[in-house]
């Protein structure tokens, strides 16, 4: 196998575990097509690991001694706590079965939301939609030199409409919008300029 253009695209969690559960329900024959196949070794521990990865762990439940459950209950929060963006990923798919892509493509999307008031990088989109920052200080691991690219009500509104694109409800999007042209947004990304100006400097 030769790889031809590497990482010619980015893919967030969400995107890969959809894909990847996909592939999964293709060999199990539960994608409709009642087909079910055997699934190569390799590909076999790759579906299995890291769709395990990345989809939340299930609670322990137990109705034993109040000791045993407080224990219990700790050890589910401190999973939980570690399982945060994996949680998250669960919930994208519980509110978008069906059109995953509006998060991605529209005038639902993430990028359409935010593009034409903040200019991001594309690594940056893609931890929002990976870790899905929910206060200031976790949007600052997330988005390089915060403070001095944005005022902090500029912050609080990046938040607010980072939560208006995921908690969306997929029944309230119009059918067909992820698939509508839409105009270009001058200076979309940061750092795209950049490399326009570097492309067309080898160039000439």
């Amino acid at each position: 196998m030769h790889i031809k253009n590497a990482q010619s695209a980015l893919l967030s969690n969400h995107e890969l575990l959809i894909h990847l559960r996909a592939e999964e329900a293709e060999y199990a024959g539960t994608d409709g097509t009642y087909r079910a196949r055997p699934k190569p070794k390799g590909l076999k521990d790759v579906l299995e690991d890291t769709i395990s990865y990345l989809s939340p762990s299930p609670m322990p439940l137990s109705d034993e001694t109040e000791q045993q459950e407080d224990a219990l209950a700790a050890a589910a929060a401190a999973a939980a706590a570690a399982a945060g963006p994996a949680q998250h990923l669960d919930t994208l798919i519980e509110t978008h079965p069906e059109r995953p892509m509006t998060l991605y493509k529209g005038p639902h999307s993430l990028f359409r939301v935010l593009a034409p008031d903040y200019r991001l990088n594309k690594a940056e989109y893609l931890q929002i939609y990976n870790l899905r920052p929910r206060t200031v200080l976790e949007l600052d691991l997330v988005i390089e030199e915060s403070s001095i690219r944005f005022e902090e009500h500029e912050l609080d509104d990046i938040l607010a409409r980072i939560n208006q694109v995921l908690d969306e409800e997929e029944e309230s999007i119009p059918v067909g919008v992820e698939n509508q042209d839409m105009s270009k947004i001058a200076n979309k990304l940061l750092g795209a300029a950049k490399k326009k100006r570097a492309s067309a400097r080898r160039k000439v």
